[in-house]
């Protein structure tokens, strides 16, 4: 194994790869950034390039598109609080207020840093423990996934602790939305009141760019006039050390929460975002700084996110089973290639396979310096005048929602969303459950049907597979612990009224 690890290494510092690493970083931060793209849609862009080049060139490249494109999403998270992905959307709820208080140098260096070791951690799961993270993966099934998902929603708890209710109510919404279209067990229509557009369910990245972007720029009508930030740069990018010696903690568990997720069929980066966003927040000894500004919730959004990046490969090369949706697009550049996942891949064609992994790990450190240079420039949008700028965001948002599927229905979806969350920011209601309920309820309902066909009698017998008790644990110490807090805080006041 060390022979081989070696022999990737040569390879990778090759100049082609070198080049090919870079271009591929920067192809996919700009499918990142911009709203309505994604990470997926650049490696399929880039999939029919690499027909011609060497397998082991051709991998580099798909994972630099990868690799940038989870990361690109955050950029314009931060400086306008338009996730260009869903997985960035818990970066805007921390990185906006910063960018809102002349802080955006220090959230996006802040969110590179992490970026950047989330994903160069994941690229070392992968090298090292692809054999035995790859057997968990074997064990999860439709129970576990509807555990997750169900563990994935009670993140409304503490996403919004002082509007509990409210959030909750959100997120019930939403998750009515989640089940317009097909069944997915039955396949007959719902909630499509004859339109053909619904078939496939409401578009959800339309409906996250309007909900995210729209408001921001409703509030920028409000008061047109001067520019987003008064100041003339973005100030120090470089993160300070202290900013990431005090989140050690944070660091670890975030990225494994993104590399257990990312082994996991189906969940994906944004899920590994909010869970590692939650647990943060849980974790935190200032958990009222979130929503205001926290460099804890970057750290944790952006390092788990990023983390899934190497994790979702692992069953992929070791079973052929995709993680994520881009890493099935890897199952596809293999097959192109002429290559069959499992041992084969780390015999027959050892060379190419750890070639590609070294190039991962090597990846997500250019990440750090490719993602400094890029916000240097990024960073400019904060001193566009705020009438260019909100004009900008309309553009791009109908262009990114239009270029999903060709169609304006999607467009039309996406400008309601953006009233609607409009409304609920006017009126104190939580925007992000939608996001959360939007992303985990077609996933939850489909586990849901699909576990009563595997216990069609008893229900219950999903408490007889270890995984399903453990994350049944952890969704009731999640909905408790609100209450839990509210009881505490009650507590203290009454104390602290006795002794006065």
């Amino acid at each position: 194994m060390l022979a081989n690890i070696l022999a990737g290494v040569q390879s990778v510092f090759m100049p082609l790869n070198l080049l090919f690493m870079f271009l591929g970083l920067f192809v996919g931060i700009i499918f990142g950034a911009l709203p309505g793209f994604s990470a997926t849609m650049g490696v399929a862009v880039c999939l029919p390039i690499t027909y011609g080049m060497n397998p082991a060139t051709a991998l580099i490249l798909l994972s630099g598109v990868y690799c940038g494109g989870v990361y690109g999403g955050s950029i314009p998270a931060i400086l306008l609080g338009i996730p260009g992905t869903p997985a960035s959307a818990p970066t805007a709820f921390e990185g906006r207020p910063l960018t809102k208080r002349g802080e955006a140098g220090k959230a996006l260096g802040i969110c590179t840093t992490a970026s950047s070791i989330g994903g160069f951690a994941s690229a070392v799961a992968l090298l090292m423990a692809s054999p035995l993270l790859a057997a968990v993966a074997l064990r999860v099934g439709p129970p576990e996934t509807m555990m997750i998902a169900i563990f994935g929603l009670s993140v409304v708890c503490m996403l919004s602790p002082d509007k509990f209710f409210k959030g909750l109510l959100v997120a019930a919404f939403a998750l009515l939305l989640a089940t317009i279209g097909q069944d997915p067990l039955y396949g007959y229509a719902r909630f499509t009141f004859g339109k053909l557009n619904l078939l496939s369910g409401v578009s959800v990245v339309p409906i996250l760019i309007g909900i995210f972007a729209l408001p921001e720029v409703f509030e920028m009508l409000e008061t047109p006039d001067g520019k987003l930030v008064e100041c003339a740069t973005v100030g120090r990018l470089l993160p300070k050390f202290s900013d990431f010696a005090h989140n050690i903690g944070n660091l670890i568990r975030s990225c494994l929460i993104g590399i257990g997720i990312g082994i996991i069929p189906a969940a994906g980066p944004d899920i590994a975002a909010f869970l590692s966003y939650n647990q943060a927040k849980k974790s935190s000894k200032h958990p009222e700084e979130y929503g205001t500004g926290s460099v804890e919730g970057i750290i944790a959004s952006e390092t788990a996110n990023n983390a899934v990046t190497g994790g979702s490969l692992i069953p992929l090369l070791s079973l052929g089973i995709p993680g994520s949706a881009p890493a099935a697009l890897f199952l596809s550049a293999l097959y192109l290639h002429g290559m069959q996942p499992g041992a084969g891949l780390f015999t027959t064609n050892a060379a190419t396979t750890y070639t590609m992994m070294v190039g991962f790990a090597v990846i997500n450190i250019l990440l750090f310096f490719t993602g400094i240079l890029f916000c240097k420039f990024a960073g400019r949008i904060v001193i566009i005048p705020k009438s260019i700028l909100s004009t900008a965001i309309v553009v791009l948002a109908v262009v990114g929602s239009y270029s999903i599927t060709k169609n304006m229905f999607d467009v039309y979806q996406m400008f309601i969303a953006g009233f609607v969350g409009y409304l609920l920011q006017k009126n104190d209601f939580p925007v992000s459950p939608v996001a959360l309920a939007l992303l985990l309820g077609s996933l939850l309902e489909k586990s849901i049907s699909q576990t009563t066909v595997m216990y069609p009698d008893n229900f219950l017998a999903i408490f007889t597979r270890p995984i399903t008790i453990v994350f049944t644990l952890f969704i009731v110490i999640a909905f408790g612990w609100p209450v839990f807090q509210k009881i505490r805080k009650g507590s203290k006041e009454k104390n602290t009224s006795e002794r006065i």
